[in-house]
């Protein structure tokens, strides 16, 4: 008989309400090791509450989050973001707007990295070749 494989990502009876309106509601999810999966639904339907809540940008209100195994959201455990090891980029522009697209591309680079040329490189990459 093998072994129950643990889910990597669970979310269990997770709840989530901002100023009254349930955005979450008893969600259930269980991603297993290696797997690929894909959130979809309609607009305002709380796939990025979810996401959130994963990555511990969001607390439930019921429920939890387990990562490996370990819950790091739920019965009176909160992990940090930043402990929790999960990576996540918002689907809106998260530039600066006070500065050049340049600015912005280089903004993540050691000081001794940043030139407009690594910026032009970087730009050309991405296919964003001139717009600097």
């Amino acid at each position: 008989m093998t072994s129950p494989i643990t889910p990597v990502l669970e979310v269990r009876d997770a709840s989530k309400s901002f100023d009254g309106t349930e955005v979450l509601a008893d969600v259930d999810l269980s991603v297993a090791p290696g797997s690929l999966f894909a959130l979809l639904g309609a607009s305002g339907s709380g796939k990025t509450t979810l996401l959130r809540a994963i990555a511990g940008f969001e607390r439930l209100d019921h429920g939890e989050v387990l990562l490996g195994g370990h819950v790091v959201d739920g019965s009176g455990t909160f992990v940090s973001p930043e402990r929790r090891r999960v990576g996540y980029v918002p689907q809106d522009g998260s530039l600066f707007p006070h500065l050049s697209v340049e600015a912005n591309v280089l903004f993540g680079l050691p000081r001794s990295e940043r030139s407009s040329a690594k910026a032009e490189e970087l730009l050309t990459n991405v296919g964003l070749a001139g717009f600097g």
